[in-house]
């Protein structure tokens, strides 16, 4: 199973890292946590959060 990281994931849906922990900071993201309790994003993560952006963007 693939993981994105925050810069990965930043990358992926062409948004600044910052915005991402905007997002995470508001609660609108969940992400999962590694051992050194860095946010981690799943492709089921990404899937989501693209459907709730392209939502958004309407």
């Amino acid at each position: 199973m693939k993981r994105y990281n925050v810069s990965k994931l930043a990358q992926e849906l062409g948004v600044a890292r910052q915005t991402l922990y905007y997002w995470i900071e508001k609660g609108w993201v969940k992400p999962k946590r590694d051992y050194r309790k860095y946010p981690v994003f799943t492709e089921e993560d990404v899937r989501k959060i693209k459907e709730w952006r392209d939502k958004l963007e309407g």
